[in-house]
């Protein structure tokens, strides 16, 4: 009898403790009287004449065997693969590195290309790369439009964009947008026009008026609220998807809740989910350096959310925290299927710039060490695609088996440094927690999915490598946050 690898136990911040299994779905408050003794027993892994060993052989938190236990981590893979294969790939597309803000956090300052813009030539080219590496998909793809900006409002970038739209109208390809929104009144009479599906309009505020106008002015200086915030009350009103994104640190936190309040007194909060959405996102050192006191580690973000969330209960209806699942249980009534891969990297998303580079993510578009070709150079492109597709498929004797067969997880070439485009390739392609020697043993990973590859990379130079994150704590969080138990 064994103890699973993913079983671990936790303590939230009101003294309740729980008992957790990733792998199995499993979730158990502990009385406080039983954990002394189930922590001493998972410690020791004696098992034998334990009064709860029946209760945790069924909820999966033992295993009769190691046997056992990998057998349902094959079969849980696999059905995780199936729901994966079933998803849409994502192909994003930087129409530019220009933009109309000075936001004083911008990642991409260090490699802006001011002069370049995008062609219609680039964009014949692009949908023809497109047709022909992923028009068989078994789910159309769909393109999410980035930066830069890419509504800006000159004319010579408005009529290229504009032609990128019909061109993906024609060939019935839905758009995500990713924009800070000062555009966007302008921009929604053209869709419409255009009839181009749009699946989600991505803007990004951060805070109050006052913070809004601080930390993301224009490039010329000017406030940026009141025409952002028009701009999500007409493609709301017009039936368009938005995702409210906040770029938090420690100098904007709280005023969250003055946007909140902006939101519902707007009636953003009225629309049903599938039409207003909000999203946190953590400021962080990605390619270039931040002023660190400013900045939030993961446990300490959402320990100020819960705290700020407390005493202004509009915030925690204007966002609802995933915590690694808890929002999930709690409006569900099962975590969800554990995540093998939480790094869509040169599977599920590409990238790819208006110079016609490729690269595995949003989080590596423009960076050079990072790009895998271009759809111009069939040679460069043949390459790290082919390799991508080798390492998924041609080399296996059944889809996704290569984590269960010793002879094919050979080492990777130069593991110190990044390797070149083919290689990289493969390795974006395998990148997942079974083929990450520290995700494999880790209790926690089935919902951290081995975090973000270009994170991993950039500080160990491996792609196989961990972005671990503070599951425990953020489930600790989320389990008094939703009332768990």
């Amino acid at each position: 009898m064994i103890q699973s690898r993913y079983t671990f136990t936790f303590e939230t911040e009101s003294g309740r403790s729980f008992i957790m299994n990733y792998l199995t779905g499993a979730l158990d408050e502990l009385e406080p009287l039983e954990r002394p003794e189930l922590e001493s027993r998972m410690k020791e892994g004696n098992w034998n004449d334990y009064h709860l060993t029946p209760y945790m052989l069924e909820r999966g938190y033992l295993f009769a065997s190691a046997g056992d236990e990998e057998s349902m981590i094959q079969e849980k893979f696999l059905e995780f693969q199936d729901e994966y294969d079933r998803t849409a790939v994502q192909l994003i597309f930087s129409t530019t590195y220009v933009c109309n803000f000075s936001c004083v956090y911008c990642f991409q300052e260090s490699y802006k290309e001011e002069s370049k813009i995008l062609t219609p030539e680039i964009v014949d080219a692009f949908f023809s790369y497109v047709e022909r590496r992923f028009g068989n998909e078994p789910v159309r793809p769909y393109i999410t439009l980035f930066g830069g900006e890419p509504l800006l409002g000159a004319e010579r970038y408005k009529k290229n964009l504009i032609y990128m739209l019909e061109k993906a109208k024609e060939h019935d390809i839905a758009i995500c947008i990713v924009t800070n929104g000062y555009e966007l009144s302008n921009y929604v009479p053209e869709f419409q026009r255009i009839g181009v599906k749009i699946r989600e309009i991505q803007v990004s505020m951060d805070g109050s008026p006052e913070m809004q106008n601080h930390r993301r002015p224009t490039a010329g200086g000017k406030p940026t609220f009141d025409r952002v915030s028009d701009g999500i009350d007409t493609a709301l009103r017009a039936g368009y998807r938005i995702n409210l994104r906040m770029i938090v640190d420690r100098d904007n936190l709280e005023s969250l809740v003055e946007l909140a309040n902006h939101a519902q007194q707007s009636g953003w909060m009225d629309y049903p989910q599938s039409l207003f959405e909000t999203t946190i996102g953590r400021n962080y050192e990605l390619h270039t350096c931040q002023p660190k006191a400013n900045l939030y580690d993961r446990t300490t973000l959402w320990q100020d959310f819960v705290r700020v969330a407390k005493k202004h209960p509009i915030l925690a209806k204007f966002h609802r925290p995933q915590f690694h699942g808890m929002r999930y249980l709690k409006e569900n009534g099962s975590l969800p299927m554990p995540i093998f891969d939480g790094c869509p990297a040169g599977k599920k998303e590409w990238a790819f710039d208006l110079n016609g580079d490729i690269f595995g993510c949003t989080a590596s578009v423009g960076v050079e060490k990072y790009r895998l070709g271009n759809i111009f150079d069939e040679d460069a492109v043949a390459q790290p695609v082919a390799a991508a597709q080798f390492a998924c498929t041609d080399t296996l004797e059944t889809p996704y088996s290569s984590h269960f067969r010793d002879d094919l997880m050979q080492p990777i070439a130069n593991p110190d440094s990044l390797p070149g485009p083919a290689e990289q390739a493969i390795q974006w392609a395998r990148r997942d927690v079974l083929a990450i020697d520290q995700c494999r043993q880790c209790p926690v990973s089935l919902s951290c999915g081995g975090g973000c590859g270009v994170l991993a990379a950039n500080r160990t130079g491996k792609i196989l490598s961990t972005d671990c994150r503070p599951v425990k704590d953020l489930v600790a969080l989320g389990a008094d946050f939703y009332g768990i138990g």
